[in-house]
């Protein structure tokens, strides 16, 4: 009987920290993470340059597109510089 609880709460506890990594957007920011840095090495410039205008041209894609997640900002992104290229 005490293994078959401490498997539930080990499986609940497992359940928990599961639930507030998707919650906090842990795979979302993998991919954000991921991303950025694919638009930086297209931008061919240095990293705290780079930043600055990959959030500029999110700002202005927020203008034109609200409400949208950031990964879709940033595909939206590279498919812009991939394109121009």
């Amino acid at each position: 009987m005490d293994t078959a609880l401490t498997v539930v709460i080990i499986l609940v506890i497992i359940g928990v920290i599961a639930f507030v990594y998707w919650r906090r957007g842990g795979v979302e920011s993998t991919k954000v993470k991921s991303l950025r840095a694919e638009c930086r090495k297209q931008l061919n410039m240095p990293p705290q340059q780079a930043d600055e205008t990959i959030n500029r041209y999110i700002a202005n894609l927020q203008q034109k597109h609200p409400n949208r997640s950031e990964e879709w900002y940033l595909e939206k992104i590279l498919y812009d510089l991939q394109r121009d290229r």
